[in-house]
């Protein structure tokens, strides 16, 4: 048992200085950083649907 708590420990050890030190705390995947991207997308794409209103309601306008 003693062995086993001793494996274990050195097991966190080594996750918490080498696996989790390889993350970046600015990593792209954070939710700020992913929230803003697609609030861009959407902004983005209500600007080419305005347009395209626009667009067809001149066309719409040199009709009449």
């Amino acid at each position: 048992m003693k062995y086993l708590l001793l494996a274990v420990a050195v097991l966190g050890l080594i996750y918490v200085v080498f696996i989790d030190s390889k993350k970046t705390p600015n990593n792209d995947e954070r939710p700020e950083t992913i929230y803003q991207r697609e609030v861009d997308k959407a902004e983005a794409i209500e600007g080419f649907l305005q347009d395209s209103v626009d667009k067809r309601l001149e066309e719409m306008d040199e009709l009449n």
